[in-house]
């Protein structure tokens, strides 16, 4: 009986250690890919717009900092929200704001969560930018002064991505612009593997499923 009992003793010693082994593996993952939360330089007050400082619900009882640029006078303007790239951030996009509004848009630039003055979250990716894009969306067609039939996204690089996710899920997107969009997550991923000098086999294959999982 004692045999046994230090046998059971042994094994559920050993696979906590190995269950613990890969939660810090794991989180270590989650750790080496998380983007930088670059902090905003600048605000739409800068190129002399006019504009609201708003906060909006997204998943998981987040919020996402965002600003919004109306078109003074319109009682039903279009309107564009504007989602930036991994790392980046709303200001980063600010270089589109003036041409939108002149050209009579409406506009909303969004942080996504772990990104610029948005909630942080256990990580982000693509899926999680395009949840954010959504709620955008959402916030923006319930706006006064919007069109909710009129209503376009905006994305680069991974929130180029997230646009296109998120408008293949909404038919009421009216319109999609996706910059610099890569051509597939794998690849992107393998580039970051291979800058990061880590084998594809066996370590990048376990990061690569491990990525995809989540």
């Amino acid at each position: 009986m004692a045999t046994t009992t230090g046998l059971f003793a042994a094994f559920a010693a050993g696979a906590a250690a190995l269950a613990g082994g890969r939660a810090a593996v794991h989180w270590g993952i989650r750790k080496g890919l998380a983007a930088p939360r670059v902090p905003h330089d600048t605000d739409p007050a800068a190129l002399g717009l006019g504009f609201d400082t708003v906060r909006i619900a997204t998943a998981n009882g987040k919020t996402l900092h965002g600003w919004f640029i109306p078109v003074p006078g319109s009682a039903a303007a279009p309107a564009v929200v504007v989602l930036h790239g991994w790392g980046g951030n709303a200001a980063l996009m600010l270089p589109l704001a003036r041409p939108l509004h002149e050209a009579g848009f409406a506009t909303l630039f969004v942080d996504a969560r772990c990104h610029g003055a948005s909630d942080e979250d256990s990580f982000a990716s693509l899926p999680r930018f395009a949840e954010d894009v959504e709620h955008a969306f959402d916030w923006l067609a319930t706006r006064a002064g919007v069109d909710p039939r009129r209503i376009a996204l905006l994305g680069h690089s991974v929130g180029a991505g997230a646009v296109l996710l998120a408008a293949s899920r909404r038919p009421q997107v009216a319109a999609v612009v996706s910059v610099a969009a890569f051509s597939h997550p794998a690849a992107m991923m393998r580039r970051w593997l291979a800058a990061k000098h880590l084998p594809e086999r066996p370590v990048g294959r376990y990061i690569l499923d491990y990525v995809q999982r989540t």
